[in-house]
């Protein structure tokens, strides 16, 4: 397992300097003036830049994540289900608060 750690480290140090490289080729287009050349080239070099920053932050997260004690693993447990929601039609009482219809409050037993 170590091996995949160092070659993730190797990898993401030699895409870094690729990129690298390739912006020091993106420069001598521009003093070139060879500006249609110069912009893709230093899209891939951002590219191939980025991915080696990516892979060195990889390997060092892996090795972190490794040093850690079999304590701090997060355990395992069971999946709690959400109590459903109900679907069926809603009480006439709580729909609106307010004043009652003549209607209303006469099934009620009120005097309007």
């Amino acid at each position: 397992m170590k091996f995949v750690y160092w070659s993730r480290e190797v990898a993401g140090w030699l895409l870094i300097l690729a990129g690298l490289w390739m912006f020091w080729n993106t420069y001598a287009f521009l003093t070139n003036r060879r500006i249609f050349e110069a912009a893709p080239a230093a899209f891939i070099a951002f590219v191939v830049f980025r991915g080696g920053v990516h892979l060195l932050k990889v390997a060092v997260a892996a090795q972190v994540a490794r040093s850690l004690p079999e304590s701090a693993q997060p355990q395992t447990r069971k999946a709690s289900r959400m109590p459903a929601k109900s679907y069926a039609p809603t009480p006439a009482k709580s729909v609106v608060p307010g004043p009652k219809s003549r209607a209303a409050a006469s099934a009620d037993g009120e005097a309007a």
